[in-house]
Formats: structure tokens, sequence, C-alpha cells
């Protein structure tokens, strides 16, 4: 379930009246933001977010009072575990599934780093145990699972197909409609849908203009990046390079 801007706010009022530090469990980019939107509203406390890598997207949050120091990032509430066996034939949402068949709620899972033969997983403290005595299966493969260091996480390799072509304008729905590869109907009956995402922020727009180095999300097609505008055609239309994620 995902976190609520009410809960948030919970936290933060928790954390303010009892000058007291707390964590909250995963968080995804979008409720980041929006804790970060909430953070503007108190003076005297501060928030870091800790994901065990750099790159991570999903992290915890560490609210805590402004007098205290941001806590070490090993002292975070987060571990990571390595499954190993044949995961070739496996996508990240095999592993993620066969995690939460063991009955762990998604707040309490982070990144998966999933490679041919192996996976690294961030999960919170609270359940390192329990998946390493349960989890010996993802979909018919078995495999082997155990923990690691924080520092021998493999951090993902980031693949895209690189698209080069012109649009009429840098709307979203037609941005959209290149990177996907969909008509600009279509890619606007599904922004009015609400399963677009600019920045993990939901636009409802099809005209909302976006800039050079938005990332752009369709539930059910991906993720783009709007990497950069060139010049225009003789005709008007516009040069742009997206990045989609593969």
């Amino acid at each position: 379930m995902d976190y609520s801007v009410a809960r948030l706010e919970d936290i933060a009022k928790w954390v303010q009246k009892n000058k007291r530090d707390r964590f909250s469990d995963f968080l995804s980019m979008r409720e980041q933001k929006i804790l970060l939107k909430l953070m503007t509203q108190f003076d005297d406390i501060n928030c870091e977010f800790i994901g065990g890598f750099d790159a991570a997207e999903r992290k915890i949050a560490h609210i805590y009072p402004k007098f205290k120091n941001a806590v070490d990032a090993y002292k975070a509430p987060i571990s990571a575990i390595r499954i190993n066996g044949d995961l070739s034939k496996l996508s990240h949402r095999d592993v993620l599934g066969s995690i939460l068949g063991l009955g762990i709620k998604r707040d309490k899972v982070g990144d998966i780093i999933k490679r041919q033969e192996n996976c690294d997983v961030i999960v919170h403290n609270d359940i390192v145990g329990y998946i390493l005595m349960n989890l010996n299966k993802i979909g018919k493969e078995r495999v082997n699972v155990y923990s690691i260091n924080l520092d021998e996480i493999m951090e993902p390799e980031v693949k895209y197909d690189d698209i080069n072509t012109t649009v009429a304008s840098i709307r979203l729905d037609s941005i959209i409609a290149s990177g996907f590869k969909l008509s600009r109907t279509k890619a606007s009956e599904l922004i009015k849908s609400g399963l677009a995402e600019v920045n993990w922020e939901t636009k409802l727009e099809p005209s909302f203009e976006v800039k050079e180095g938005d990332i752009i999300s369709l539930r059910g097609h991906g993720r783009i990046k709007f990497e950069a505008i060139g010049g225009t055609t003789k005709k008007g239309r516009i040069y742009v390079n997206i990045l989609k994620y593969k």
C-alpha cells in the first residue's frame, strides 16, 4: 500500500513533537517527492533518503530533528540479499512477485537489480531472516538466497533505445506518442486516464509542455527520458532525442 500524504505528515509531526528520529518503510519516487513538499511546512526537522546505493529509486526516509545529525547509511534499517540461480528467463516482476507471494508488503522491499544469473534485492531489516528461510523458488526455478553487505550491491546497468525523431510540438501527448510508438490520439486518451507521470507526478493534461531531462512514465508501457531538443525542420517540426528504457 502506498504511503498517503496523511501518513507521511503524521510521521513528520511525530518527529517534531517527540524530538526523536524515525524511519519510514521504502517509498517510491512519487512518495519521496510528496514528503519533500511536506517537509517545507516544518522548520525544525530534516529528511534524508537512503536506498542502499546511490542510484536507488525506492528509498526509506530518515526524518530527524535538526539538532541531530543525519544517520550513517549503514545504520539505516535496510539490508541486501543476493538471489542465485538461472534467472535468464525471469523478469523483475517475477522476482518481486515471488517475494510478495511470501506475504511480504511492497513497502518492505526496495530496488531489485536483476541480472542473468543473480539478483540483488534491498529489503527492510524486518524481513531479511524470513526471506532467507522461505524464498527458494522464483517461478519454476530453484534459487539460493543469502545476505550480502550493502557495499557488495551490483548497481544496475541502464539500457535504453535511442530514439531520434521529429515532433510537431513538445507537448506531453506528442512526446509520449513518439517515445512509445502510439498515435497521438491514443497517447492523449492514456494521459487523460491518469496513466502518465512526469518526474513521478501524474499529469492529466495532454498539452503539458515537457522539458529536457524529464522522466516520463506510462503505466503498462514503460519509461522514457526526454533527453534533448534539437533544431527545426523546414516544415517547422522539432528534432528531439528520446531515451526509451529497456
